[in-house]
């Protein structure tokens, strides 16, 4: 009997305690799979992706705050030792900010790579973004720790801040080539799949973006181009993709003197209205324009330009445009000169024999 009593004043102490964590760590099982999954679903109908990114981040988060605010509660009732019960309160405390470390963290990483696909940014500098946010909240999150069980932080921050700058006099060149990189790519003004011509000559489509350099291949040759980011931020750039990826094809011709510029100007314009609809790469979005430019030595300069749907299409929409145009022009009668040189004599200049010798003037 002695035995039985002991059993239920164990079962006493420790049921209720036990009860507050089963009951803790069900709750938080609950609302995992019932209150998340709802908003899971509900974030799902929204256009937007914010809430889809919050949700996400909160993933077997409530399980184990719950069950720590039971196991916290269980603690007050349990009769330990004070050392002890300050010791499994410090680990409950150690546990919970992990995860709202990690928690944090996943959902401002996932925040920032959300942010960087909506402004159309390269998928490499918002990962790398991404782990930097992640990192710098871990860091905090891990102070925060440090502080909490006692261990102080100002010297192991001075020291950072320290061995910090020593680090960043050491690897200048790569951290400026970094941080142009990400200058870069944060202003938009360089995004995965963009057509570049750089002040050096180089061009091509971008294939990829790292931490220190950019990856370029030619339209025109089975090669690529890399470019350190730091020469990419100091250098001219001609985008093509921006702000449209829309651009014109143009095409220059000259006409005879001799030839109607109206009637020409029909005959261009009609070229041009067939080619938008019937070449593809070639779009009628806005009108085809033909502009006569200038006099030249041998014809009149004109300019034909038709719209493309990126840069890809352009040297193949000008190779059409100029068989259809010679072909038409010629049909019309309408003569493209090749360079002339005509010389005009007056009557009263006096002209020399030059096949009489000399002693044949006398």
């Amino acid at each position: 009997m002695p035995e039985f009593r002991w059993t239920l004043d164990q079962i006493g102490t420790w049921g209720l305690p036990l009860t507050f964590i089963l009951v803790g760590a069900l709750f938080g099982l609950l609302i995992e799979r019932v209150f998340l999954r709802r908003l899971r679903e509900w974030s799902k109908l929204s256009k937007s992706r914010w809430d889809d990114v919050i949700v996400d981040a909160l993933r077997h988060a409530p399980i184990l705050w719950f069950g720590a605010a039971g196991a916290y509660a269980a603690l007050e009732m349990l009769p330990l030792s004070p050392n002890v019960s300050r010791l499994l309160n410090q680990t409950l405390v150690i546990l919970v900010l992990i995860s709202v470390t990690v928690v944090v963290a996943r959902m401002l990483g996932d925040l920032v790579q959300h942010y960087a696909h909506r402004m159309h940014s390269t998928l490499p500098a918002a990962s790398l973004a991404s782990n930097i946010v992640k990192l710098v909240v871990l860091v905090g999150g891990t102070l925060l720790i440090l502080q909490n069980i006692g261990v102080s932080v100002t010297p192991l921050v001075t020291g950072l801040g320290i061995g910090g700058l020593a680090v960043a006099l050491a690897l200048q060149p790569t951290l400026a080539t970094l941080f142009a990189g990400f200058q870069v790519v944060a202003s938009g003004q360089v995004r995965r799949g963009d057509y570049l011509r750089l002040d050096s000559g180089e061009e091509g489509y971008v294939i990829d973006v790292k931490w220190r350099n950019t990856t370029i291949k030619s339209l025109w040759e089975d090669h690529e181009v890399i470019v350190p980011n730091s020469r990419l931020g100091d250098s001219i750039i001609i985008n093509y993709n921006l702000p449209s990826r829309r651009l014109w094809a143009r095409v220059k011709v000259g006409v005879h003197y001799d030839s109607d510029l109206r009637h020409v100007e029909r005959v261009a314009l009609a070229v041009l209205r067939e080619m938008g609809e019937e070449v593809p790469g070639a779009t009628l979005d806005e009108e085809p324009f033909v502009r006569f430019t200038g006099f030249g030595e041998s014809s009149v300069d004109l300019t034909l330009g038709v719209q493309v749907n990126e840069f890809a299409d352009r040297p193949r929409i000008q190779h059409e445009c100029i068989k259809r145009v010679h072909a038409r022009f010629a049909k019309e009668g309408i003569i493209i000169p090749f360079p002339i040189r005509t010389l005009h004599v007056p009557d009263a200049f006096p002209i020399r024999n030059a096949s009489r010798l000399p002693e044949d003037r006398e």
